[in-house]
């Protein structure tokens, strides 16, 4: 068999349907469906037992709530591909996709990469991200093309060899994953076909939820970067769009925080030995020095009132913000 391909489903009874048959509707038999449902509440198990009727090719399986790091291990335990891929359940890949992987694959290479469309709900205009056919870790992380790991194809042997797993960060496991698969110096294939549609509905992928360990998993991604970019700037700018995130997330419905605690947030952010030292060389852009000199400046309530007031306006602009989001 040629691809394993994993989706982590939970809560998704309105978009699995849709994400699965992208697969199924593409008459490419050399592929098993591993659906590992992360405890849902709602009808997604229903949804998934009968696709697995309907499919024998589809592989459902059920875990405790446990978040999409873990459901992707227990994904990767048992597939049995040559090759393993991705699909978050809110997405889905392109017609005639897999054929062209399954080309592309022919090379045998331990890691492909392809382009994917960035699709905003109500948007006629959608925003595309295609890599070149040269691979420079430089060029893909800069342009968003490291940060997610469903636009890529792993080699199973590669993994399994060099013991390539997801974190238990519920921020930033891609990134750090595919930092693990990078640092082991893989034959890496890019292609510049666009196969894959990350959906963004109403601003919930923007505006993600509040994670109490969300600068512990940026410094590990900034830490890991900045050992394999060859421009040091990159993964700092990287950094900064990162520090940004952590603290607008502060301002997330699902943040029980009260002023005083969001406060000392910022205080113990902004005082990090490894933020301020990112910090310290400035920027050629203007948007990222000048960001670069609210979190240098060390001020908790000047970053705790631009932070605020970033968070509040991301619904309204939500296509400048997903450029410089973190």
């Amino acid at each position: 068999m040629l691809l394993s391909l994993i989706i982590p489903a939970y809560n998704c009874e309105k978009t699995l349907n849709k994400a699965v048959f992208s697969v199924t509707g593409q008459n490419f038999d050399d592929i098993e469906i591993i659906i590992v449902d992360d405890g849902s509440t709602d009808l997604t198990p229903e949804i998934i037992n009968s696709i697995a009727e309907k499919h024998l090719n589809v592989v459902s399986m059920r875990i405790d709530n446990s978040g999409p790091a873990f459901a992707r291990n227990y994904g990767l335990e048992i597939a049995g591909g040559e090759y393993i891929m991705f699909l978050d359940s809110d997405d889905d890949f392109k017609d005639g996709s897999l054929k062209i992987i399954e080309n592309a694959l022919s090379s045998k290479p331990d890691i492909l990469i392809f382009g994917f469309s960035q699709n905003f709900e109500g948007k006629a205009k959608n925003k595309i991200y295609s890599p070149d056919s040269d691979f420079s870790i430089d060029r893909l992380y800069k342009n968003n093309l490291l940060n997610s790991v469903w636009n890529k194809a792993y080699k199973r042997s590669f993994l399994i060899k060099n013991n390539i797993k997801f974190s238990g960060y519920r921020y930033g496991e891609d990134r750090i994953f595919n930092c693990g698969a990078l640092r082991c110096s893989p034959s890496v294939k890019c292609i510049p076909d666009v196969l894959y549609n990350y959906n963004i509905d109403k601003g919930v992928s923007l505006i993600s939820g509040y994670i109490p360990d969300k600068l512990d998993s940026c410094k590990i991604i900034f830490e890991n970067f900045s050992g394999l970019c060859i421009d040091k700037d990159i993964p700092r700018y990287m950094f900064v769009k990162n520090i940004l995130s952590c603290m607008t997330v502060l301002f997330a419905d699902n943040c029980t925080l009260k002023n005083k605690e969001k406060i000392a947030y910022i205080k113990n952010l902004i005082n990090d030995t490894t933020v301020h030292e990112a910090m310290k060389k400035p920027f050629k852009g203007k948007t990222a020095e000048f960001i670069r000199r609210i979190i240098y400046s060390k001020n908790t309530v000047i970053n705790f009132a631009f932070s605020k007031s970033v968070a509040a306006c991301q619904k309204r602009l939500l296509p400048l913000f997903l450029k410089f989001r973190g």
